[in-house]
């Protein structure tokens, strides 16, 4: 398991929180106050939103929804929003906006994951509206118990759970607030982004979180890319890097992962010369991301793959003490040396030009950590994630407290 140091997240007394926030709909003649909202199972708090953030604006066109069947984005409008929940379980899918602060440099751009009409569309526990609901609520727990290591570089920054008042328009509303991540890959991989760069770009966020213990949830289908985004607006982003895996790429949704994940994966996620069965790639996830990446293509295995294998199993046992992220990355950097590391943050050296020779890694953020305290396991305190759904009772009696600072948080820099 990869080990978390954290560099950007820094303690932040209660009384400095930011717990109420302003949502304008550009549509709508008011805004709204919104509040924080404490889930209950919610170990840890989330990352807290800049004090100069006092309200955000959600611009017409930028509300959306994804599409039954292919899961593509569809834009929706205000009217068309207004009445979730009501109409029965068809076309009952998560409603998400972006929305952005309007004035001050930087523009900050958020994702609002929201249930509209939220004391009516969670009554009915059999219900599609409360089923989305569920998975909100505990994708949201699973950032703040697992992911706050990695949140702004694998993963979004998870503002938390937040509720709101919104009268005769959506009446309560529920939402997640993160950091607005870009655009889906389910969308572009139907367009000139769909290079053999992106596509290493997204096995290798996957290939990062299960190295950090993450089992993402399954990719049965293609349409579960839709999880992957590719934020194609970071600033000082080339239309060549877009094109070459350069841009930042994250993945979303943790409703149905697992935090204890030993992944015992024996080849990268890339481009390969023929098919390995599940059993023989050591991780049923991985193998999916490679088959739906077309890295794996239908053809009996190659004596060049099969020794691919071999070599991380003879490796494996010549370096019993190393973690099997540090096999894999020493694999990549012998046997795939042109391409991109998986954890790019760590200098890697082998000992001699040996086939087997020990890989040493030096973290090039070594030099401003303090070892004793500025170093946690994200999965502490996991035996299997099954969180239980927050009881829509709550919902008419938030909790407008923020949760005691993670642990990451005070014990990090």
């Amino acid at each position: 398991m990869l080990v978390v140091v954290c560099h950007c997240h820094f303690a932040i007394p209660l009384s400095a929180m930011t717990t109420t926030i302003r949502i304008r709909f550009e549509g709508l003649p008011h805004s709204f106050l919104a509040r924080r909202w404490k889930t209950p199972n919610q170990n840890w708090s989330f990352e807290s939103l800049p004090p100069d953030t006092p309200h955000i604006i959600i611009y017409d066109e930028a509300i959306f929804a994804n599409q039954l069947g292919g899961k593509r984005r569809r834009n929706l409008s205000l009217q068309q929003t207004r009445t979730w929940g009501y109409n029965g379980d068809y076309d009952c899918q998560a409603i998400y906006a972006q929305a952005q602060t309007p004035d001050g440099e930087p523009t900050r751009v958020f994702c609002l994951r929201m249930i509209l009409n939220a004391k009516h569309s969670t009554s009915d526990v059999s219900s599609a509206s409360f089923q989305v609901y569920d998975k909100l609520v505990k994708d949201a727990e699973f950032h703040s118990n697992h992911l706050r290591g990695l949140e702004g570089v694998h993963v979004p920054l998870h503002y938390g759970m937040w509720i709101m008042d919104s009268g005769d328009w959506a009446g309560t509303v529920l939402f997640s607030l993160t950091q607005w991540c870009g655009t889906s890959w389910n969308e572009l991989q139907y367009t000139k982004l769909n290079t053999e760069a992106n596509r290493i770009l997204v096995g290798r966020a996957y290939e990062a979180l299960h190295d950090f213990d993450i089992f993402c949830g399954g990719l049965d289908r293609v349409y579960d890319f839709r999880h992957v985004l590719l934020d194609l607006s970071a600033p000082g982003l080339t239309p060549a890097q877009r094109l070459n895996g350069e841009a930042p790429c994250y993945i979303v949704d943790f409703s149905e992962a697992r935090a204890d994940h030993n992944c015992k994966r024996t080849v990268p996620v890339l481009p390969l010369d023929s098919i390995l069965s599940w059993d023989v790639v050591g991780c049923r996830e991985m193998t999916d991301a490679l088959f739906l990446l077309k890295f794996m293509p239908l053809i009996k295995p190659t004596k060049q793959l099969l020794e691919v294998v071999a070599w991380h199993s003879e490796y494996s046992k010549r370096h019993p003490d190393q973690p099997g992220w540090q096999v894999l990355a020493a694999q990549r950097a012998k046997l795939y040396p042109d391409m991109p590391p998986v954890h790019p943050q760590y200098k890697l050296v082998f000992e001699d030009d040996s086939p087997y020779a020990r890989a040493t890694f030096t973290d090039e953020f070594a030099a401003y950590s303090d070892d004793e305290d500025e170093t946690t396991d994200i999965s502490d305190d996991v035996d299997g994630f099954r969180a239980e759904s927050a009881s829509p009772e709550t919902i008419s009696d938030p909790v407008a407290t923020e949760a005691q600072p993670s642990k990451l948080e005070v014990l990090l820099c």
